[in-house]
């Protein structure tokens, strides 16, 4: 046990792994998506930095974890990340087992909410609660002598982030929209104090911009929401920062003062989910309070107040078709005054959602889909026309085959248009941002994780066809007992229906299971 080693005067070395499938099959290390992943850094600061031996390592920012010497170095392994990552997960686990066999491994996050009985045959741990919740395990496992006494995020670890500061300020969302995992996992909405708001921003030191992590910065109690704002805009005034942005739902637009309390206090850009442009789709993901989030109009009313306004957008060709994805396109790009989206993909039915749910029981989920397959990139769900003509299509505007130019030539445009409203640091991030997302880049890595994106096979951007990573194949020999770690689970079977542990996984549970800590039976 751990536990025995700390009493023995052993300082534990723990390692926090944010796992992670790279849609686009490349191992490399993406440096510039923001926001990054914090959810590790939280966890690392609530052990006692003093008493454990804490490492972060983030496959998104540090790409592929394929360096066979980290597998031996840690007594206890933290696996977190979205669902998609449950199969890059069960890998991990059979790396760091084959490694050194008495190893500690646990699982939080989406994936431990979404599958605790499937992850309990996996992991020696489960979390399914919050941060906080790792508190708990730290004591079983270690003991209360390693946890932190006044937990902070451990920002010290996460390296350079080109100027970003990160806060976390509510937890949760108070909208329940079909395809959001937050939904699925029927969480409530919750604020941070004012003294664990100023911990975090202690920690982070002094940065140029900040970035609020919440997933609705706005909430559903609009005093608080005055506080929150009040207590940012105290700290940009005292030069901790040059400004902050958030990421507020539709309805913080319907009322104008809004805007101008968040201006006051240095809020600089503002992030919220349009989503789609046609009402019949919001309205199918329960996301009607965005009826009125038209990206043109409010880039305009934000840009009145010198405050950047950048959104999502999601293609959905079970609910539209060719010709009206493509007329929102051509209208966005014949804008100068409407940002292109800072995110494209297709819709995706997260497994435990109201959308996935719906989209099963229609039978819209394809045969043979994975549930790594769920990365917003290929289809999954049967599209309304012919496959033949919307796979093609997919493929091209995911590469922007044929816009790059019209993209780019956009960017410069939109940026020029606003800048009277925007100061230099805003105008570079609305003219650079979209040429960086859709001109294209090649991602540079270590040697391994060059070598493993040069072995990945062309994606195909059907779910049926696509072919799997090169990740499922072990890097390195491995004990024989791992092989079934290193197969895909599936959400569909070869009739489109749900695997029975996928079934099963999706009833509701007999007794609420959201805060507990669940320990498997380990052999």
């Amino acid at each position: 046990m751990i536990k025995n080693a700390v009493k023995a005067g052993k300082q534990p070395k723990v390692l926090i792994v944010n796992a992670y499938v790279d849609p686009w099959r490349s191992a490399a290390p993406m440096r510039l998506f923001i926001p990054r992943a914090m959810a590790p850094y939280y966890l690392a600061g609530r052990l006692d930095k003093s008493r454990a031996d804490v490492r972060v390592y983030d496959e998104v920012y540090h790409g592929a974890l394929l360096n066979p010497r980290l597998f031996d170095w840690p007594d206890m392994v933290i696996l977190t990340g979205l669902t998609a990552a449950f199969d890059r997960a069960r890998q991990f686990s059979a790396y760091f087992r084959n490694a050194r066999p008495d190893v500690t491994v646990a699982i939080g996050g989406p994936i431990a909410r979404a599958l605790p009985a499937l992850c309990a045959d996996v992991f020696d741990y489960v979390c399914q609660g919050d941060v906080e919740a790792f508190d708990d395990l730290i004591d079983e496992t270690l003991g209360a002598d390693c946890r932190a006494e006044n937990p902070a995020p451990r920002f010290d670890l996460a390296g350079w982030s080109y100027g970003l500061g990160f806060v976390e300020t509510t937890k949760n969302c108070n909208f329940k929209c079909a395809f959001c995992s937050l939904t699925g996992e029927g969480r409530a909405y919750q604020s941070y104090s004012s003294d664990e708001i100023t911990s975090q921003l202690e920690a982070g030191g002094k940065t140029s911009m900040l970035m609020v992590l919440d997933n609705n910065f706005y909430g559903n109690n609009r005093a608080d929401f005055v506080r929150r704002t009040e207590l940012l805009g105290d700290h940009w005034r005292r030069g901790r920062y040059r400004g902050w942005g958030a990421l507020v739902t539709g309805d913080f637009f319907k009322n104008p003062e809004n805007l101008a309390i968040i201006a006051a206090n240095g809020c600089k850009a503002l992030f919220s989910g349009v989503e789609s442009l046609d009402p019949a789709v919001l309205k199918a993901y329960n996301k009607k309070h965005s009826l009125s989030s038209d990206p043109r109009s409010l880039a305009r009313l934000c840009a009145e107040y010198g405050i950047l306004f950048d959104y999502g957008m999601m293609l959905d060709f079970s609910h539209q078709t060719i010709a009206e994805i493509d007329g929102q396109i051509d209208g966005l790009l014949a804008s100068p005054e409407t940002p292109l989206p800072a995110l494209m993909s297709l819709t995706i039915p997260i497994l435990g959602t109201p959308h996935f749910n719906t989209a099963a029981n229609e039978g819209r989920l394809m045969p043979n889909v994975r549930l790594a397959d769920m990365d917003g990139q290929k289809l999954v769900e049967w599209p309304k026309e012919p496959l033949e003509e919307v796979v093609p299509y997919l493929a091209n505007l995911l590469q922007f085959k044929g816009r790059k130019l019209a993209f780019s030539r956009h960017a410069v445009r939109h940026a020029w248009s606003r800048r009277q409203s925007f100061d230099t640091l805003q105008t570079l991030i609305s003219m650079l941002g979209p040429i960086v997302r859709y001109a294209g880049g090649v991602r540079i890595g270590d040697h391994r994780q060059m070598r493993q994106t040069w072995r990945e096979p062309k994606r195909t951007f059907n779910a049926m066809s696509d072919p799997l990573s090169v990740a499922y194949q072990p890097a390195h020999r491995m004990d024989a007992k791992f092989a079934k770690d290193f197969q895909p689970l599936f959400l569909t079977d070869a009739k489109g229906q749900l695997t029975q542990p996928i079934a099963d996984a999706t009833r509701p549970p007999l007794q609420p299971t959201a805060h507990e800590l669940l320990k498997s039976d380990v052999a």
